[in-house]
Order: structure tokens, then C-alpha cells, then sequence
């Protein structure tokens, strides 16, 4: 019943994705944040600018809205976030999936950033509290990533689906990639090497400070990151709940939780996952591309103070409402 209903709205409201993508307010049905009453699956999808037969909805574990494309291995992507990658201009995510998939990434995708100076102020601040914490209970980390531009974000999406090795990722839309209201980097995760036998202590380290993770036992257990409370409004978040919630992808198949391997496998699933890329998608679509070898970051020095004064920030930090 819910893809049936995703693809009429995917029917209907392209219109509106294509104003919403632009920067104008798409016309969505009688529903406005603050009606007195609840918005249909349709007018959710047009206020968010979501279109295609997917699923739609608050994510499993965290109350944020995301879009699941209906592709071979499907990413779960945030929607409706400022600062976020997402779609061009008219694009679906169905179509984003198929597009990245068949791009070939420059030297941007493969730099690597480890510098604060990239993180929102805030989040900083709370690394810099976890870095001390751990330090003082012997838990040996390594800080192997901060903020990751959208190209290498891609770039590890294609990893298992479109080019060789174990998947990297579940999402286009990381917390490490979100940039201010400027266009500068400030990433809300942080990525760590630790050992395995200190790794339960780590995360309880982490969520002492007021930082998320996904658990020690988890495919990505050195992921430390903290969504923005303030991203979406609290009403729209409370509508949100008529909508189901999205199971994540796990990174052991490719798949939501709810979804069982075809017949023949991780092996028929990544054949499914390459014909998808090498297929044509409709028509009128572009040609692969290379995508910049260069992308121009303007660093942010002044918010993130020196390590000697994490205490201050992270009493800054609290005071600005801890997100």
C-alpha cells in the first residue's frame, strides 16, 4: 500500500521537486507546517521535496525524515536538512543513485580531512571534551576523519555497488558533509580508529559527553556524530510520526533489515547493483561526467578554540542548547 501511494505522489509532485530543489516554495495541496490537522503521504512528500516510489518517513533510529530510493542496494538519505548533499535541480534520488554510480570521482574524493576547524563549532567543541575524556581513561584513538566533502562521500557509496571491495557506506547525505549557511564546511561527525578491546568503554565515553554512535558492535564502530536538533522543526518531526519509520541499510547485504538477499546472494545483488548503474535511466539523462578534481574550501579558523580550552568550549557549547 505504501509504494503504491509513493508512486502516485512521485507522479504528481515532480513539479514541486523541481521548486524545491531551486529554492521556491513548492505549492503543496491545502497543507502548511502548523495546519490543525495531519498531512496526507502526498503533501509530506511535496513539503520535503521528495518524489519517486520509495519509502519515506522518519529514520529508524533517530528523528530525522529520509528517503530510501527503490534501487538494487538503496541508500537512506536525509531530506529536508540545510546543508546537506543533495539532488540536482529536478533530479530524484532514485536518479542521484543512478547518476553517482556512474561518475568517475577526482583526487577530491580521495583527501582526507582530520582538522576541527571543519566541524561546527559546537560539535568541535564536544570532540575536543571526548578527546580530553578519553585521553584520561587510556583509550588509545586515532582521529582518522572529520569533515568529508560530498565527492568523497560518492565516491564511498560507489564502493561495493559500482566498484569493488566491502561497502563503505549507507547514505549520500553524511553528517560529515554538511556545510553553514555560507557554504563552509561544518560537519557534524568524526570518525576514529580504536582498538577493539577498549571500543565499549570508547562508546560509553562518547554518549557521556553527549555524542552519538551506532555501538560497539556495530559495522561502523569508531562513527562518532551529532545531528542538528534544531534542523527540523519539532512540529514537522511530530507529523513525520503518521508516516512509518525507515529501516537502515545494514552494511553486511546492502540492504534494509527487512529485505533478504536474492537468490544467488551478495553476489546476484551486486550484479543487480551494477546492471542498475551501466543501464539507461530514461531519457534525457546526462552522460557520465568527472567530477572536479578541485573543490575550494574556505577554512574556518576563528570558531574552534586551541585543545588547552576544551573546557570552554564545551561550556559554550552547552550553552547554545548542546547541538
Amino acid at each position: 500500500m505504501l509504494r503504491r501511494l509513493s508512486l502516485t505522489a512521485a507522479l504528481c509532485l515532480a513539479p514541486a521537486l523541481v521548486a524545491a530543489q531551486s529554492g521556491r516554495a513548492p505549492r503543496c495541496h491545502d497543507w502548511r507546517a502548523g495546519s490543525h490537522r495531519n498531512p496526507t503521504d502526498a503533501e509530506l512528500r511535496c513539503h520535503f521535496g521528495v518524489s519517486g516510489p520509495g519509502r519515506f518517513g522518519l529514520l529508524s533510529y533517530v528523528d530525522v525524515p529520509v528517503y530510501q530510493p527503490d534501487t538494487p542496494m538503496p541508500g537512506t538519505h536525509v531530506v529536508g536538512v540545510a546543508g546537506m548533499p543533495h539532488p540536482r535541480a529536478g533530479e530524484s534520488y532514485e536518479t542521484w543513485e543512478w547518476r553517482v554510480l556512474r561518475t568517475s570521482y577526482g583526487p577530491e574524493a580521495r583527501r582526507v580531512y582530520r582538522s576541527l576547524e571543519l566541524l561546527d563549532p559546537r560539535v568541535a567543541a564536544r570532540i575536543l571534551k571526548l578527546e580530553a575524556r578519553l585521553a584520561e581513561a587510556g583509550i588509545r584513538e586515532v582521529r582518522r576523519e572529520t569533515w568529508r566533502s560530498p565527492e568523497r562521500q560518492a565516491y564511498l557509496f560507489q564502493q561495493g555497488r559500482s566498484r569493488p571491495g566491502p561497502l563503505a557506506t549507507a547514505t549520500l547525505t553524511s553528517w560529515h558533509s554538511l556545510v553553514d549557511a555560507r557554504g563552509r564546511p561544518a560537519g557534524r561527525a568524526v570518525d576514529y580508529d580504536v582498538p577493539a578491546s577498549q571500543m565499549v568503554r570508547f562508546h560509553r565515553i562518547v554518549h557521556e559527553v553527549g555524542l552519538e554512535s551506532y555501538g560497539a558492535d556495530s559495522f561502523d564502530p569508531g562513527h562518532v556524530f551529532l545531528p542538528d536538533p534544531d534542523a527540523i522543526p519539532e512540529r514537522e518531526v511530530v507529523l513525520l510520526r503518521v508516516l512509518p519509520r525507515v529501516p537502515e541499510v545494514t552494511l553486511s547485504t546492502g540492504l534494509p533489515v527487512d529485505r533478504s538477499l536474492p537468490a544467488g546472494g551478495r553476489a546476484a545483488l551486486r550484479a543487480e547493483a551494477l546492471a542498475f548503474a551501466s543501464s539507461p535511466f530514461g531519457g534525457g539523462m546526462p552522460r557520465p561526467h568527472l567530477a572536479s578534481a578541485v573543490l575550494r574550501i574556505r577554512m574556518v579558523r576563528t570558531p574552534v578554540a586551541p585543545r588547552a580550552t576544551a573546557r570552554e568550549l564545551a561550556e559554550r557549547g552547552r550553552g547554545r542548547g548542546g547541538g
